[in-house]
């Protein structure tokens, strides 16, 4: 019980004294929170207007037919006439080929429907497949979506008329039916993130992030210089002072991250949910997660100044792939930054997502805190080696 208690009490210090050391100075923690929420501020005004739901543009397809017979102009036909997709997709007729590839290339449509000559040939045959070519340009969003789906719609119609006519011999009586794929759901303002709620959680994961800094300094001098090595002969185990320290090193952050909550919360009305508890877990994760990367920095480099330069470059970097400054879609690249768990993770739970996707997360985030805690560890292992 001795040891055990020794061992708590060790650990408790460790916390205690490092988080006073930061907080009794306590000017550049308030500089550095006006700061963020100034940046706040101004990236919140800035873009405002993209925030705002506003009607869908139409889109613009256009199409050529070469085909000499009656089952092009029929689809075409079909295809152009449909009224629930006439709403969202503006129709356009080409004359060639080239005509309609200059058009996507020139981003004066978005997509284009191609029906080769001899297709009414296709048709009539038994062992021929239809083929209809269809180019579009690489998009994210909502436009994206729009052609898809259209494209979809058509390609699903043209299959199920040629099935007919190769049975029938006609296409008399069938009628080609399609579908956006979109469907209008009310949002509530409460729902959909606004342009001050989406860059308080960017800018508080950024200021997390930056937090980095201090397992940076703290712990590189427990680990590196003259008093790296006094520190090798204090009663205290390395280990106690580490968790100690991390520990420590975390409240301060969390402190500062609960602080933006708070600012944001009542002077620009940022919404944070409902599920506060929860929210204030994903905070201290995430500031675990960011003090343990910045000690593993100081203990693997085995210099602070050098660590330093890389928290600087992965604070912006990892803060940018989460769409932290632009809103952007990386793709399975974001996933390299560990500020796009803790983004899904509260967006999940302040716009009333899948809390699944919540929890794992949230375990993500755990298993990349473990794995910077357990790089650190074994880097000091073979130093003492």
């Amino acid at each position: 019980m001795g040891k055990e208690s020794n061992f708590n009490m060790n650990i408790i210090n460790q916390i205690y004294y490092t988080a006073k050391r930061i907080i009794v100075d306590i000017k550049p923690v308030l500089i550095k929170l006006i700061t963020f929420m100034v940046i706040i501020l101004i990236l919140g005004s800035a873009f405002s207007e993209a925030f705002k739901v506003s009607d869908l543009d139409t889109v613009k397809i256009v199409y050529c037919n070469d085909d000499t017979g009656e089952s092009g102009k029929g689809f075409i036909s079909a295809l152009t006439e449909v009224e629930s997709i006439k709403s969202l997709v503006e129709f356009v007729k080409v004359s060639s080929f080239e005509e309609a590839q200059k058009m996507v290339t020139g981003n004066d449509a978005e997509a284009f429907i191609y029906i080769p000559e001899g297709f009414s040939d296709q048709a009539k045959n038994e062992n021929e497949s239809n083929i209809v070519e269809v180019y579009q340009k690489k998009h994210s969003g909502v436009n994206a979506m729009v052609i898809q789906n259209v494209v979809d719609s058509f390609i699903n119609g043209i299959n199920t008329a040629s099935v007919i006519y190769k049975m029938t011999g006609t296409l008399e009586g069938y009628k080609f039916v399609a579908d956006s794929g979109l469907h209008i759901e009310p949002l509530s303002n409460s729902k959909s993130p606004s342009a001050m709620g989406y860059y308080g959680v960017a800018m508080l994961l950024m200021l997390l992030l930056s937090g980095a800094e201090y397992g940076r300094v703290f712990i590189g001098e427990d680990y590196l210089g003259i008093l790296g090595d006094r520190l090798k002969l204090s009663p205290i185990k390395p280990f106690e002072q580490y968790i100690g320290k991390i520990i420590g090193l975390s409240f301060v952050s969390f402190f500062n991250g609960i602080v933006i909550i708070l600012l944001t919360k009542y002077a620009y009305h940022v919404d944070w949910g409902n599920n506060f508890a929860l929210l204030l877990l994903i905070i201290f994760i995430f500031s675990l997660l960011t003090t343990t990367f910045g000690a593993m920095l100081s203990i693997v480099t085995k210099d602070v100044v050098k660590a330093g330069s890389i928290v600087t470059i992965a604070t912006i970097a990892f803060t940018f792939l989460a769409g932290g400054f632009v809103v952007m879609d990386f793709g399975n690249i974001q996933r390299l930054s560990p500020s796009y768990y803790a983004k899904t993770a509260i967006f999940n739970i302040v716009y009333e997502g899948d809390i699944n996707i919540t929890y794992q997360n949230i375990e993500m985030m755990c298993i990349i805190t473990l794995a910077f805690a357990l790089i650190s560890i074994f880097a000091v292992g073979r130093k003492r080696a």
